[in-house]
């Protein structure tokens, strides 16, 4: 009898120190999403008759913007998310958000070493606090060969002398936005 209620009391115990972690696990978890991110990635609605920004007001030069921009922006975001260690959740519903408008996003045709047009990205990231626009990082690259802009030659070497898709191109304005946009907040 002694030693049924010495395994009972183990094992009460091992259920406390388990049920105690789980709590901490959740009110952990539950404190993190709070502080997590908002993304939300749009695209221009008619770039024919559109030349400002409806989030800052700022000017743009719009383009066609590829079928499956809006994807592609939003993947580059959460993995520059996650490689910084800040948590996000989908949509704007949160205090803080990041909205991206697309407002160009034209792939290259042509290949690695040689292209006929280069490929051209454009986009408007907001950094947004309780419906304030706070920071705007604004990412607007045509491609150009060396010879077009010699003091391009440190992306030129950067970029291994290739010509980048719009998904690379857009990679490297992504990365450039999430380092200035959450710049002394995370």
């Amino acid at each position: 009898m002694l030693f049924l209620k010495g395994v009972a009391t183990r094992s009460v115990s091992k259920y406390t120190l388990l049920i105690v972690w789980i709590l901490v696990l959740i009110f952990t978890n539950v404190g993190f999403a709070t502080q997590d991110l908002g993304v939300y990635v749009d695209r221009l609605e008619d770039p024919e008759k559109t030349d400002k920004c409806r989030y800052c007001g700022r000017h743009i030069k719009a383009g066609n913007i590829h079928k499956d921009a809006e994807r592609i922006i939003m993947n580059r975001l959460k993995e520059g998310l996650i490689e910084k260690g800040v948590g996000y959740v989908e949509g704007k519903e949160r205090a803080r958000y990041i909205n991206v408008l697309i407002y160009r996003f034209e792939e290259r045709r042509g290949g690695n070493f040689a292209a006929e047009k280069p490929a051209g990205v454009g986009f408007h990231m907001h950094l947004i606090e309780d419906n304030n626009v706070i920071r705007v990082f604004v990412f607007d690259e045509d491609q150009q060969a060396l010879s077009e802009n010699v003091l391009n030659i440190g992306k030129f070497f950067r970029r291994g002398g290739k010509w980048l898709t719009a998904d690379k191109l857009s990679e490297e304005g992504i990365k450039a936005g999430l380092d200035y946009l959450l710049e002394n907040i995370y």
